[in-house]
């Protein structure tokens, strides 16, 4: 696909620009020098530091009339969530205006660097990316970063940096990694996850095929999969992960470990001491969601973002090599019925080895029902069910929790509403 240079425009309007993925690359053009404007249907936050930093963000809502009225040197950028039946994209379309995906705008973006650091996977990507746009700082670099997710003590997951490196997730979900030519490829992973939104698992893969074979060079993590797929390669380095030495990130998670060796490898790779950025990432301050401590007296309460069943395996494997020896409840909420559906065994594999388990209802996203239900999944774990409102579901998990427990709600959906109450219950034990 060809896109255009990022030099041929002067502003961009951004469609969902308070998400995730939007608001740090709008924080990136800005930083640019870019008129930036936007719409959202939050007005949250992120709209509100991007104001701060001269972005001209809509009240919460899609107009027309959010867009600018100026058509020369205008890009349009819409999230994946925004169609054609979204009236700031139709008005977009009739006036002609370029018309890019996030991720479409990402690639454009990435391409405007020297040497732009792509970090694909299934599994990993946002610590991956965060550790390594963090260390890369701290060893004396400047480089732009586009971060999916909120590193902790940062304003925002998107820098322009210097115009050398860029170091960006590469979205596997919607196949727009596939658009990007980085000087550094790196692949943490490949899994079937997400293959049912491409078409099936051989569309991922030629999808993987393609953004290594885009990469000079590439980085990938040792496994029958990924060998099958980049041994091929010219220019690759195989990575690894087993047998990490026990003093490599004291405290930090066995996946947070791991996700700490590839930023310490792509350093490496791209000329700095791997000695001195191990020593250094010592001192990560975290990314929200992963393995995050919300609370922690008699019972301690964590947060993780884990929705797959790899993840949750490493999530679970992480807290009890954290939490040796205390009781392990598991509040989880399954994220889309595909995914529940497609992994209903082995979710029940991996939530089995926690000692106490509620699930609560579906993250639905863009389908309201499926095959299992989150009922499904309690009972055939021998756990229980959540429902009613948040701070009932909280409260209800609360009544069971002891001094010396370990309550970790587990999932990306809205999954963190249940935190005030289950908090509130976790400060009651003594």
């Amino acid at each position: 696909m060809d896109l255009p240079p990022l030099s041929s425009f002067r502003s961009a309007h951004i469609i969902g620009c308070c998400g995730a993925g939007c608001a740090p690359l709008a924080r990136i053009l800005l930083e640019k020098g870019f008129r930036v404007s936007g719409s959202d249907l939050l007005d949250n936050a992120a709209a509100a530091a991007l104001r701060r930093h001269g972005a001209h963000i809509a009240p919460a809502g899609h107009r027309v009339e959010n867009l600018p009225a100026e058509n020369d040197g205008l890009l349009v950028v819409r999230t994946s969530a925004a169609g054609p039946d979204n009236p700031e994209v139709a008005e977009a379309m009739r006036r002609g205006l370029p018309v890019l995906r996030r991720g479409e705008a990402l690639a454009v973006t990435a391409d405007s660097y020297a040497r732009p650091v792509a970090v694909s996977g299934s599994h990993g990507k946002t610590s991956v990316s965060a550790m390594l746009a963090w260390l890369l700082r701290e060893l004396g670099a400047n480089p732009g970063y586009m971060v999916g997710g909120a590193v902790t003590g940062w304003e925002s997951a998107g820098a322009a940096g210097d115009g050398d490196l860029f170091i960006t997730e590469a979205d596997e979900s919607d196949g727009t990694h596939a658009l990007l030519h980085p000087h550094l490829g790196i692949v943490t992973n490949v899994e079937d996850d997400h293959a049912w939104s491409l078409g099936g698992f051989e569309a991922l893969e030629h999808n993987f095929r393609t953004f290594a074979g885009q990469s000079a060079k590439l980085l990938y993590c040792a496994s029958e999969e990924t060998d099958r797929l980049f041994e091929d390669h010219p220019q690759a380095v195989r990575l690894e992960l087993d047998g990490l030495p026990d003093d490599f990130l004291p405290g930090f998670g066995h996946f947070q470990r791991l996700d700490g060796m590839i930023a310490v490898k792509t350093a490496e790779s791209l000329g700095f001491d791997p000695a001195e950025a191990g020593k250094t990432l010592r001192g990560f301050p975290g990314v929200e969601r992963r393995l995050s401590v919300r609370w922690n007296g008699a019972a301690t309460v964590i947060e993780d973002y884990a929705h797959h069943p790899t993840e949750l395996r490493e999530s679970i494997r992480s807290l009890r090599g954290l939490y040796p020896g205390r009781r392990l409840v598991v509040i989880f909420q399954p994220h889309r019925y595909a995914r529940l559906e497609r992994y209903f065994d082995e979710f029940t594999v991996e939530l089995k080895k926690a000692d106490r388990v509620f699930v609560t209802p579906v993250f639905a996203a863009w389908t309201g029902s499926g095959k299992y239900t989150s009922e499904d999944l309690a009972s055939a774990v021998g756990g229980t069910a959540l429902a009613g409102s948040w701070d009932e579901m909280g409260a209800r998990a609360g009544l069971e929790l002891k001094t010396g427990d370990v309550a970790a709600i587990i999932g990306a959906g809205d999954l963190p509403k249940i935190l005030p109450s289950l908090i509130s219950a976790a400060k009651a034990v003594s």
